[in-house]
């Protein structure tokens, strides 16, 4: 029963990991084809760009190589639009299949809430992970077509570190969908959180204050541009793996506490009880 009921969340998601992953895939497509007719005149433009401007957007393009013009038109932006499809996924797992009112009909079948959660949490990160490969795929049959030189190891794990990033907003927004009332609230305040956390991680190399803060910036985590021009911060990607564990942890506990029948958030559930709570000690 498990494969099947997992083939069907993957099947439910194909339109958007497809849409996502040929539309994302097309613009790395065309992003790389013109960096040979325009390297040269853009490393002219990106010079003449004002020090702060450089600087918020992460600070020296090496744009003579195709790594640093990928960080530049690709990397850095990647993460914000494809985290769009990891909230939508996340937000509607188990959300949506309450909406629709089917959720009460798979667990009145033999399958524990445990295991469907689980299965749910698996679909997020298959999903995620074949719009990843989608990405891969088209940047690799691009490569013969472009007289470049490339390093394939750097630019592998720039577009593979995607993966537990996209995942780790996948089950955030999951968390967030069962503590929230409404599936569009949850995703509004992920998407948030996503967007102020890139804009203060980019204000960090202006203000100096805002760099010792980088560990509660969400983008910092997703080391894809180190990945192309330095090395690799093990710590922050340790830590991703930490946040998404403790999200999977997160949303596993709140499902096997959820009400399913009224589709009360369980966090609300708790507030309302503590002022009931209050109320009726006042009243006493």
């Amino acid at each position: 029963m498990y494969k099947p009921l997992l083939g069907k969340m993957l099947a439910d998601l194909r339109a958007q990991i497809l849409a996502w992953g040929l539309g994302m895939g097309s613009l790395l497509v065309l992003t790389v084809l013109v960096y040979p007719s325009i390297s040269s005149s853009y490393s002219d433009i990106m010079r003449e760009l004002p020090e702060g401007l450089t600087a918020f957007l992460g600070g020296d393009f090496s744009v003579e190589s195709l790594e640093g013009y990928l960080n530049a038109e690709f990397i850095m932006y990647a993460p914000m639009a494809l985290g769009v499809f990891a909230i939508i996924a996340g937000t509607g797992s188990i959300v949506s299949e309450e909406n629709q009112e089917t959720l009460d009909i798979l667990l009145a079948q033999p399958l524990p809430r445990l295991r469907l959660i689980l299965i749910k949490m698996t679909a997020l990160i298959m999903g995620n992970g074949v719009v990843v490969a989608i990405l891969l795929a088209m940047f690799w049959l691009t490569i013969p077509f472009v007289d470049i030189e490339v390093k394939a190891g750097r630019l592998i794990a720039a577009l593979t570190l995607l993966w537990p990033f996209l995942t780790t907003i996948s089950f955030l927004s999951l968390a967030l969908s069962l503590i929230l009332p409404g599936r569009a609230f949850a995703g509004t305040v992920m998407a948030g959180l996503l967007v102020i956390s890139f804009v203060l991680g980019s204000l960090a190399n202006l203000v100096s204050w805002l760099e010792p803060l980088r560990p509660i910036y969400l983008m910092s985590y997703y080391q894809g541009s180190n990945s192309l021009l330095s090395e690799i911060s093990w710590s922050y990607t340790i830590g991703l793996i930490g946040i998404m564990a403790m999200a999977m942890f997160l949303s596993v506990w709140l499902f096997l506490r959820r009400e399913i029948a009224v589709q009360r958030p369980i966090g609300f559930m708790f507030i309302r009880k503590a002022v009931s709570h209050m109320v009726t000690r006042r009243r006493d």
